[in-house]
């Protein structure tokens, strides 16, 4: 079925768009340079009345243009205020962000002596008396206390002026932090953070979280011990003598030594910590664990951090030998390629032994006998529950194909249907000679039916993709009769990725375009909603035509709907698909009810 759709809508294009081909100008295929995006919506700005707003909006991606030609770094920068160029060559890399609640500080890794210059692009003569900035330098000086910018400078191409903020010169292991803001709206912020700190191999300290039941804490609280060995072992008085807190015999650290780490396990244990004693707030250490248990290696991923990383015990929870290692990790400005600095990895390596006064009251042989035995019994139950629930689950395989079948009967009716009165759609702007408006719509019928196509196999699709197919089809026939309609889904309380039947309103829209709005041009109105109530789901169409007395409710599109209906009940048991309809002179309702939907 696929196949007659695809070469029946490839014969038509080719031969419509030699018809079109004569008539159409040249001009008409050229790119149009006055189309400009607002709010991701394409604006003609030679036909199109600028707000204030709007200009702005274009004049400030035009002075952002302009000033990345003039080597300003500023994309994928915070709030894109500040910018910074480099007076040489150095290798740049992005550092972290910090996300305020209204500040996103950006940071940047310098590998060079580059001096920078800073730049406010948002501020200019006229405004500057509305910011302030500062300059701190390591996190503990003051270069530029709160500033009024005061220097200025114009772009290359004379059209634009904006706020310079000094150059500031390279210092060995040197931190800037620059932040700007608006005394009059405090939520307009910047700042970023210029970092030419080399990047360094992690200095690691490890301890050992566990719960003391001698000396329990509030909540629950950890105590912690290093799992490096001390020098001299902690001595308290018992019974008048001077004796270890930790007895070795009990101790469930084992280390020998600084290189041969060892930890034995116990249910006090909760997690071993690994604090990084000289982290960077501008980049991460992958840290990745390696253990050999039983004889079998493998490596684990666990993530990133900078400054602290908690190594719960199920990580480690059986006897082997473990290492975890952490690798700086940098990325060039934009995010690719990531690079893992290897030769500045570090890692602790650590041993697992066993725990203390492991016994068994039971011998082992009659485990083993007793775990034989329940696994023979349950072995022949679950054969005989298995062989049962084939045979069952055979037979309502049987029902659902026989059911999907008639399903995608129905729909491949459907889907001609719904082509040939596109296609009479075409006919009629050709007929009244309006060559444009029928290309037009031809686009956007070739786009709706390549979706209808597409997703032909498919008997649920998501909310988000219904609702585009019908403002598609919506906005082509509106081409032809000028209504006005409205699309409203209640994303508030209902997840776009939630999937619905496919294409159960859009007979329903057809109809009330054809028969409802067509007549009254202009003046007519179609309202689409998508609501929740309870767990059910409400698909609406409403229109304020003429009523039911102009519908023919025999017609092919209206008798496979209900048709589909009838079999999508008949396949989703735990949900009930209700068709509700409603119609006076000036409006008429329909409404189909998926119960319970939200709980399949």
């Amino acid at each position: 079925m696929n196949v007659f759709f695809k070469t029946t809508l490839l014969t038509i294009t080719c031969l419509f768009a030699f018809m079109v081909a004569k008539a159409q100008p040249a001009q008409w295929r050229a790119a149009h340079p006055n189309i400009a995006f607002y709010k991701n919506r394409p604006i003609d700005t030679t036909k199109t009345v600028l707000t204030p707003a709007m200009r702005s909006y274009f004049n400030r991606v035009n002075r952002l243009i302009q000033l990345g030609h003039e080597h300003f770094l500023l994309n994928d920068m915070g709030a894109q205020n500040l910018g910074i160029r480099f007076k040489s060559k150095a290798e740049l890399y992005e550092g972290l962000w910090d996300m305020g609640k209204y500040q996103t500080t950006t940071s940047v890794i310098i590998d060079g002596k580059a001096d920078v210059e800073l730049i406010a692009q948002d501020v200019n003569p006229q405004n500057a008396k509305d910011y302030l900035y500062r300059v701190i330098q390591n996190d503990d000086r003051e270069l530029v206390g709160w500033t009024v910018p005061s220097q200025f400078r114009t772009a290359a191409n004379g059209k634009f002026q904006y706020a310079y903020l000094g150059n500031f010169n390279y210092q060995p292991e040197q931190l800037l932090k620059i932040e700007i803001y608006n005394i009059k709206n405090y939520r307009e912020q910047d700042g970023i953070i210029i970092d030419w700190r080399k990047v360094v191999a992690a200095k690691l300290s490890a301890t050992v979280d566990y719960l003391s039941y001698n000396m329990p804490l509030p909540d629950n609280g950890l105590l912690s011990r290093g799992l490096f060995p001390v020098e001299k072992p902690i001595l308290v008085k018992r019974n008048g003598k001077m004796v270890p807190l930790f007895p070795p015999e009990t101790d469930f650290l084992a280390s020998s030594s600084a290189s041969e780490l060892k930890v034995r396990l116990a249910d006090s244990i909760q997690r071993i910590s690994f604090d990084i004693a000289n982290a960077h707030s501008t980049y991460n250490y992958k840290v990745s664990l390696k253990r050999t248990v039983d004889g079998r290696t493998d490596s684990i991923n666990l993530g990133e951090t900078n400054v602290r990383f908690g190594l719960y015990k199920e990580f480690w929870k059986q006897p082997g030998k473990y290492q975890v290692t952490f690798t700086p990790k940098i990325h060039r400005h934009g995010g690719e390629p990531i690079f893992l600095l290897r030769g500045l990895a570090k890692s602790i390596s650590f041993t697992v032994l066993p725990p203390l006064n492991v016994s068994h009251s039971v011998p082992v042989s009659f485990l083993l006998l007793i775990v034989f035995g329940i696994v023979l019994t349950g072995g022949v139950v679950f054969i005989f529950y298995r062989s049962q629930q084939k045979r069952l689950l055979f037979k309502e395989s049987q029902n659902q194909q026989i059911v999907a079948l008639q399903l995608k009967s129905v729909r491949a009716q459907l889907n001609p249907h719904f082509i040939f009165n596109a296609l009479a759609g075409i006919q009629n702007l050709m007929n009244k000679n309006e060559v444009e408006n029928a290309n037009k719509y031809l686009a956007r019928f070739a786009r709706l039916t390549r979706n209808v196509l597409d997703n032909s196999d498919k008997e649920l699709v998501t909310i988000e993709h219904e609702t585009t197919l019908l403002k598609d089809y919506l906005q082509m026939e509106q081409m032809r009769f000028g209504f006005k309609f409205t699309i409203q889904a209640d994303e508030e309380h209902i997840d776009p990725q939630t999937e619905i039947p496919a294409m159960l309103l859009q007979p329903f829209i057809e109809n009330a375009v054809k028969h409802g709005v067509s007549a009254l041009k202009h003046d007519g109105i179609i309202n689409v909603s998508i609501q929740k109530k309870n767990n059910s789901l409400l698909l609406s169409v409403e229109d304020n035509g003429g009523g039911f007395a102009n519908i023919p409710t025999a017609g092919m599109g209206f008798r496979l709907c209900q048709e589909r209906i009838k079999l999508l009940n008949s396949q989703y048991k735990k949900s009930t698909i209700l068709l509700h309809k409603s119609s006076e002179t000036g409006n008429t309702h329909i409404t189909i009810e998926l119960k319970n939907w939200l709980n399949i």
